[in-house]
């Protein structure tokens, strides 16, 4: 009888069964893609530089608060009074590290204070025609570096990408929670344990 064929030792076997999905892409498949999500966090989580030139304010603009701005921004298309409570949600970070962030850009000028209609213990945040004219400067910013990145695709090959990038953001938000326990109930399959993140 022919042995089965092995993962090689150093890799625990996980996701080798059919029951789990995504378990039948091959390995060098899988490397590849884990291989190009490394190496576009190194470029993406520190980018080149932490300044961004925006024209209206005669300046450049830490990204941070140009990120904050935008959110805002975003929030504001869809409803009338944005928090900063909004704000943090939106960023995913603590309510006191954004607190501090709007405090900043507020003595930029970009942006005011003030307080929520129905909760006095919320404070708004609305930008103002300075702060306004920065999101649209990041803006066209960010399109002209999109557009310099993919300049040598072709079209349909960008549509692609927008396409897959935005599946790829969908399935990230819904799953990617749910991992870790996926992760340890295949640990505890495979070496017939019972299932706990409990360490006691």
């Amino acid at each position: 009888m022919t042995a089965a064929k092995r993962a090689p030792a150093s890799v625990p076997p996980l996701l080798t069964g059919s029951h789990l999905p995504g378990a039948t892409l091959p390995d060098a498949l899988v490397d590849a893609i884990d291989r190009s999500f490394r190496r576009l966090r190194k470029s993406m989580i520190k980018p080149p530089a932490g300044l961004v030139p925006v024209p209206s304010l005669g300046r450049p603009l830490e990204f941070a608060k140009i990120a904050a701005c935008d959110a805002i921004a975003e929030l504001a298309e869809t409803s009338p009074v944005v928090s900063v409570k909004d704000v943090a949600a939106v960023l995913d970070l603590e309510h006191s590290t954004v607190s501090r962030l709007l405090s900043e850009i507020e003595d930029d000028g970009l942006l005011v204070r003030g307080e929520h209609p129905q909760d006095r213990r919320r404070t708004t945040v609305e930008l103002t025609d300075l702060g306004r004219a920065v999101v649209a400067d990041a803006t066209a910013m960010t399109r002209f570096f999109t557009r310099a990145l993919l300049s040598e695709w072709p079209d349909e090959d960008v549509r692609t990408l927008s396409r897959l990038i935005s599946q790829l953001a969908d399935t990230v938000h819904t799953r990617l929670a749910a991992l870790p326990e996926l992760a340890m109930a295949e640990f505890c399959r495979v070496h017939e344990a019972p299932a706990t993140t409990d360490p006691t």
